[in-house]
């Protein structure tokens, strides 16, 4: 299995990442500015949404749906993914983004956490990880009730396995 190692500068150090397990550990701030540790392994199934703005409005037929029939079975976390906002406007935009969502998300100035999980920028793209770090599953864009009963049947695996 092929390692390599990202260097999130100002964000967390080294992360170890391989192809079919995400980041051993990162760290960012939300739009709140407290400080988020993800590590694996982890006691709970997670669910980690990535997105950019184009994908922002595909989340919540994601996640809601998930936290009815999971609840606190689960840790769901989102990253947005921001490369593209210059540093002098960081200040801003987390004012901004905190006057419109009210739940913690994780701000990828950088892009690179985002980059360590593969996503592709296509809109909205949910991973369901297991409690070692592997992804079980990936599914990109607006959530279909087919989607939606293919990550409900991964989550299910993954916690009859621990």
């Amino acid at each position: 299995m092929r390692r390599s190692f990202l260097c999130l500068v100002g964000l967390c150090g080294a992360l170890a990442a391989t192809s079919d397990a995400v980041p051993v550990q990162f760290t960012l701030t939300d739009q709140n500015a407290r400080t988020h540790v993800v590590k694996y392994p982890r006691a709970k199934v997670s669910v980690l949404v990535v997105a950019d703005q184009q994908g922002s409005t595909q989340i919540e037929s994601w996640i809601a749906p998930i936290q009815a029939r999971f609840g606190e079975q689960v840790e769901i976390a989102g990253i947005a993914d921001l490369p593209g906002i210059p540093p002098m406007f960081h200040d801003l935009f987390r004012r901004e983004f905190k006057k419109r969502v009210t739940y913690p998300v994780m701000l990828d100035w950088s892009g690179d956490v985002a980059r360590s999980f593969g996503y592709n920028k296509k809109g909205a793209q949910l991973f369901v990880i297991g409690t070692d770090g592997r992804i079980a599953l990936s599914k990109t864009g607006a959530a279909t009730p087919q989607a939606r009963a293919e990550i409900y049947r991964a989550i299910e695996q993954l916690q009859r396995k621990r």
